[in-house]
């Protein structure tokens, strides 16, 4: 496989799972503030929404909501919309067409004209969920015919990869972010009541609140959540998941076994080390300094991005 291809698989995965998961955070996010009668809450919302979209942080003024929710979904002009993500992965996708199935095809291709027709008059004034709601249906779509029309070989791995390590990426904004919104509110707004709440919109953002209740039979609050997201092996959409899943397909795209001797500076060993130390990690030893190993975790998978990069694609992002 050519490197060219190798990367454009790889973003496909990346582009495909940033344009699902801001769709469901903006979904989510957005209409949490319709169960809120606190101004200074919907606000912030809207101001999450700007950050997590773009990785901006919002000036003093913002702009109105209806230009905020086009700017995140249907603004082709900015490189870090919805729109814009899906016509990534149709680019992409076209780059390597030879190497995929039909059906992955039309998925990504009617996902994209759907986000390209879609009236942005509408989606200001009553459309947002019906937008969202459909790119998350074309997303799951998406994955199903990921898995169940393609080879389990080296074109599958790379666009996998991509999905991993953009997942345990937004996983780790939105644990973030949600801290940065806790600090911001003051007073009575900052009610153990109210940030219990927080961290039940952020499980619902990442589709996690039935199966963390499964586990944590008692009200959602930091400690829980947080374990849940972190250091869950077995659900998807955690952290220690996502690079336990990402270690596994670069040894596979490597052809080596977890046990191999690997040089220090290499993919193997950053992707190695991380899942090893998240596999083992006790959730209480670091629920004080929740925000810096966050923050930590954020930057080592920016590390792994340039890494997989020099390593497969010859240059970095």
């Amino acid at each position: 496989m050519l490197s060219r291809q190798a990367s454009s698989l790889y973003w496909i995965g990346r582009y495909q799972e940033r344009a699902e998961n801001i769709a469901r955070y903006l979904q989510v996010k957005y209409f949490s503030t319709m169960d809120s009668t606190m101004l200074e809450y919907r606000e912030l919302a809207l101001r999450s929404i700007i950050f997590m979209s773009s990785g901006n942080v919002p000036g003093e003024i913002i702009p109105q909501e209806g230009d905020i929710l086009w700017d995140v979904s249907l603004n082709s002009s900015s490189n870090t919309s919805i729109l814009s993500y899906l016509s990534a992965v149709r680019e992409n996708t076209k780059s390597v067409r030879n190497l995929i199935s039909n059906e992955l095809w039309e998925i990504v291709n009617k996902n994209y004209h759907f986000a390209n027709g879609f009236s942005g008059d509408y989606l200001k004034s009553r459309g947002l969920y019906e937008f969202t709601h459909k790119i998350q249906d074309h997303s799951a779509t998406f994955h199903s015919k990921l898995e169940s029309t393609l080879l389990h070989d080296d074109v599958w791995a790379f666009i996998k990869l991509g999905i991993n390590v953009e997942r345990a990426s937004h996983i780790t904004k939105t644990l973030i972010n949600t801290l940065i919104e806790l600090s911001s509110t003051k007073g009575e707004s900052r009610s153990q009541a109210v940030e219990n709440y927080q961290w039940l919109i952020t499980l619902n953002m990442l589709e996690a609140t039935d199966m963390s209740r499964k586990i944590f039979k008692s009200t959602v609050q930091q400690s829980n959540a947080c374990e849940f997201l972190i250091t869950n092996l077995d659900f998807p959409r955690s952290i220690a998941f996502s690079l336990v899943e990402a270690n596994s397909l670069i040894q596979k795209i490597k052809n080596t076994s977890s046990w191999s001797h690997f040089d220090r500076d290499s993919v193997e060993f950053k992707s190695a080390k991380m899942t090893s130390f998240l596999k083992y990690l006790n959730y209480a030893e670091i629920d004080s300094q929740l925000e810096p190993f966050l923050n930590t975790t954020l930057k080592d998978l920016f590390v792994l991005n340039d890494l997989i990069h020099e390593e497969f694609f010859d240059y970095k992002s």
